[in-house]
C-alpha cells in the first residue's frame, strides 16, 4: 500500500472514529507533501531555502481560501497536470511555516480536508499519545520521525551551512527518546560528508548553530557512517527521508 493510500484510509477513519485523529495527524506530519509554487518558485526547489517563495491559493465553492497540498504527486499531476511548479517538502515543515493560513489537503479528490490555523496549531504543539513508529536501539534509547514543530529557525541555519559546503551529501533529523527518570526527548541530527578531512570544519560550525539557535532543545550531532549496519546511521539511511540533500 503506499504512503499516500495510507494516510487516504487514515482520513476515512479518523472521520468516523475519533481514536484514529492522532495517528492520523503523526502520519500526514511525517509524510513528504507535494505544494504548488508561484511564478518566482523552481520545480523541486525547498521551501525552506527561498523564504520569499509564493505558494498558489485555492479557493473552495464556499469562498474559503487556502494553499493546497497533495499527498503524492500522481495526485498533484491528476489535479493540474504536468507543467505546473511544485515544491516537495515534510508536511510538518509545511504546516509550521505558514501557521496562519488554511491548508486544504488533496482538494477535488474524495480524501480531502481542510485545516484551519487553529487545527495546525494544535497539531504542531500537541504530543500524541499513540506509540509513534520508530527504531529500538536499546532499552534505554529509541529514535522516531520529528512530528511536530522542532526548532525550525536552527533547522534552516543548518540547510544553509551544508548548502554553502559542498562536501556535505545530505542530512537528516530526528527524535531520540532517551528513557531514564525524566524521559528525555533530544533531537538526533546526521550529516553525511563526503570530503575527508572538512569533518572537523563542518561539525564546528554546525554546533555553534545548534548553541545559538536551538531553543532551549538538546541536540545530539553525528556523522552518517554508511558501513553501518545497524544502529543510528542505518535507521536514517534505511527509514527517513533527509531533510537536507544536495543538490
Amino acid at each position: 500500500m503506499s504512503e499516500e493510500k495510507s494516510i487516504e484510509k487514515l482520513l476515512v477513519q479518523a472521520s468516523e472514529e475519533p481514536e484514529y485523529r492522532e495517528i492520523f495527524y503523526e502520519k500526514l506530519l511525517a509524510s513528504e507533501v507535494f505544494v504548488l509554487g508561484g511564478d518566482d518558485a523552481s520545480e523541486g526547489e525547498n521551501i525552506e531555502e527561498s523564504e520569499s517563495i509564493s505558494l498558489l491559493e485555492w479557493e473552495s465553492e464556499e469562498g474559503i481560501r487556502a494553499i493546497p497540498f497533495f499527498t503524492s504527486y500522481e495526485l498533484l499531476e491528476k489535479a493540474v497536470g504536468e507543467n505546473h511548479l511544485y515544491l516537495p517538502l515534510q508536511a510538518a515543515v509545511l504546516f509550521a511555516t505558514v501557521p496562519d493560513m488554511n491548508l486544504v489537503m488533496n482538494p477535488g479528490f474524495d480524501a480531502s480536508k481542510m485545516f484551519a490555523p487553529e487545527e495546525i496549531q494544535m497539531m504542531l504543539t500537541t504530543g500524541f499519545s499513540e506509540e509513534e513508529d520508530g527504531a529500538e536501539f536499546s532499552e534505554d534509547i529509541s529514535l522516531k520521525p520529528i512530528t511536530s514543530k522542532r526548532s525550525v529557525k536552527m533547522l534552516k541555519s543548518l540547510k544553509k551551512l551544508f548548502v554553502d559546503n559542498p562536501s556535505v551529501k545530505l542530512s537528516y533529523v530526528a527524535e531520540m527518546a532517551e528513557r531514564d527518570e525524566n524521559d528525555t526527548l533530544q533531537l538526533a541530527i546526521g550529516i553525511e560528508i563526503e570530503i575527508e578531512g572538512e569533518e572537523g570544519d563542518i561539525f564546528s560550525k554546525a554546533s555553534d548553530i545548534v548553541l545559538e539557535l536551538a531553543e532551549n532543545e538538546s541536540v545530539d550531532l553525528f556523522a552518517i557512517d554508511r558501513e553501518q549496519k545497524e544502529g543510528m546511521s542505518a535507521y536514517f539511511i534505511h527509514e527517513m527521508k533527509p531533510f537536507y540533500v544536495r543538490k
